[in-house]
């Protein structure tokens, strides 16, 4: 049963009572909130406390680590290059025969274009244009290519995993108008190695059964 409270009911008296506890009951609200930020506010910075030397010693640890994989790879690196040429490779993978584990070294990169892709884009652009077969496959190789030239919303540049998914459909087209256009976009990539990182797998009995456990650190 729902029942109505009349304040107009009230005397002066226990309208002033009334008042007198919602605010006292306000004060402790928002006491209890400021107290509430003030402990949360403690509890990370003793969390900050507690754990970043140990997270720094870790990283110290895995720096070193990577350093002594890359430093320890250098000789098979230099018979690599003997054996099938320079490349230019921002990672290498050594893997067992049987395929139970694998390690790679390399480095993460960051790819920028210098702005003289744009050409690249209209020749592409232009080729596109020019196709005039209403078949069903070149129209969704146009949808394809149309796709893969968006800019990133967030940097203003082409995707560069979206051009090498381009690149694939070199061999559909089979036009030297678009693979020069590609060719000018390749040409326009300023590649930055950054950080290194080694990842890897090894398979591992676990109860009976294989498992594959995998790692990846970087710095």
């Amino acid at each position: 049963m729902n029942t109505t409270f009349n304040t107009a009911q009230l005397s002066s008296e226990e309208k002033r009572n009334l008042r007198a506890q919602l605010e006292a009951d306000m004060r402790a609200e928002k006491n209890q909130r400021a107290e509430n930020r003030k402990a949360y506010k403690q509890l990370t910075h003793e969390f900050v406390n507690r754990n970043i030397d140990g997270l720094l010693a870790h990283n110290s640890a895995t720096e070193n680590v990577i350093k002594q994989l890359f430093n320890d790879y250098n000789p098979i690196k230099d018979l690599k290059t003997q054996v099938y040429g320079e490349a230019a490779q921002d990672s290498h993978t050594s893997t067992l025969p049987d395929g139970s584990a694998s390690i790679t070294i390399g480095y993460n990169v960051t790819i920028k274009f210098d702005g003289t892709e744009s050409s690249g884009v209209e020749k592409i652009k232009n080729f596109i244009a020019s196709l005039s077969d209403d078949d069903e496959n070149t129209k969704k190789l146009v949808k394809m290519v149309d796709t893969f030239l968006k800019l990133n919303p967030k940097t203003g540049m082409l995707n560069p995993n979206k051009i090498i998914e381009l690149s694939k459909l070199a061999e559909e087209f089979n036009d030297e108008t678009f693979n020069e256009g590609l060719n000018i976009i390749f040409n326009a990539q300023i590649r930055t190695q950054n950080s290194m990182y080694v990842s890897g797998w090894k398979y591992i009995e676990v109860e009976g059964l294989p498992k594959k456990m995998q790692f990846r650190f970087t710095v």
